[in-house]
């Protein structure tokens, strides 16, 4: 199992449409290391909007791992769209500041970017022309300062109303005494910019009055009993079940087991259990079904010998993996 001793401040999970997201890679990384949480990168490059092979930021987790997750305190969830409307509107002078000057860093950064690539992306050209001597006296400005120069121009003339004409007596070479406004370059894609500086370790209760709920399905007790035993699971859809298992990092090991959920007194149809079977024995996997305990039908006594502690919100739950043999 994992090992989630690493101090971290809980993850901002934020919902989106009825999505979970996460749009920090450093969260994602901290989550699959420590918490066996994979989900599925949902990202795609605005200008290549047919992307459907290798996808980037943000991830979405499934309702399952955002729960499990929110469970044992290592996240919670916000209503992004309410939160990011609300926090606009009660911004005072400082933070709005500061999201102000983040923002027209971010776009400086881009143009810097921008123009070093133009840069190497220029042929060289080498002359054998003479230069004078007052050429050589001249300072010399780089391309990339200039190109920087012309932006700010070009952004300070689109973005900005006209400059009222100095007053006589004035002449043009003196400096402009207005407010320097802010790059346009970088448009913020989360409310990352706009959350306090420095937020607690752990957020106490009524500090985000825009969290939200979990709508989790009925599958839920076998994810987080499957969870708790250190086990990593994508989703299921391609092998006609609830979950892949896998007993490590899914970049590592194939999945052991395919698992789907049914009720403690849900009747199993024969057919399912002889379809699960045969398709799991010819993908090498293990055909494992489980659900909620009702009533006193407890492991104790195996929890105790694997010295497991379960999530003690979720439902308890058991589990049976089938076999298909004589193949």
């Amino acid at each position: 199992m994992a090992s989630s001793t690493i101090s971290w401040p809980p993850v901002r999970i934020s919902k989106v449409a009825g999505r979970y997201l996460l749009f920090d890679i450093d969260d994602v990384m901290h989550l699959r290391k420590n918490h066996n949480i994979c989900s599925v990168f949902v990202g795609t490059i605005p200008q290549n909007p047919q992307q459907n092979i290798f996808m980037g930021l943000p991830i979405e987790l499934m309702p399952e791992e955002a729960q499990v997750l929110v469970d044992k305190n290592v996240a919670y969830i916000v209503d992004d769209a309410a939160f990011h409307s609300a926090s606009f509107v009660t911004l005072d002078d400082d933070a709005r500041r500061r999201y102000l000057q983040s923002v027209k860093a971010e776009g400086r950064k881009a143009q810097m970017a921008a123009a070093e690539s133009k840069l190497s992306a220029k042929p060289k050209i080498t002359t054998t022309t003479t230069t004078t001597k007052k050429e050589k006296e001249k300072p010399k400005t780089s391309e990339n300062e200039a190109s920087l120069e012309a932006d700010d121009e070009t952004s300070t003339s689109l973005f900005s109303p006209p400059s009222p004409p100095p007053p006589s007596g004035v002449s043009h070479s003196q400096p402009s005494q207005t407010e320097d406004h802010p790059a346009f370059a970088i448009t913020p894609t989360t409310s990352s910019l706009i959350l306090p500086p420095s937020p607690p370790h752990v957020p106490p209760k009524g500090l985000f009055p825009f969290s939200a709920s979990v709508n989790v399905p009925p599958s839920y007790p076998l994810y987080a009993h499957l969870q708790d035993r250190g086990y990593y699971m994508m989703p299921g859809l391609r092998f006609g079940c609830d979950y892949n298992v896998y007993p490590g990092d899914p970049l590592r090991f194939h999945s052991h087991f395919q698992a789907a959920s049914y009720g403690w007194e849900e009747e199993i149809a024969v057919l399912d259990l002889v379809a699960g079977g045969r398709l799991g024995t010819n993908v090498k996997k293990g055909y494992l079904i489980g659900g909620a305990v009702v009533g006193d039908d407890t492991d104790e006594h195996q929890k105790k010998k694997e010295g497991i502690d379960e999530n003690p919100k979720a439902p308890r739950a058991r589990a049976f993996c089938i076999e298909w043999a004589a193949m």
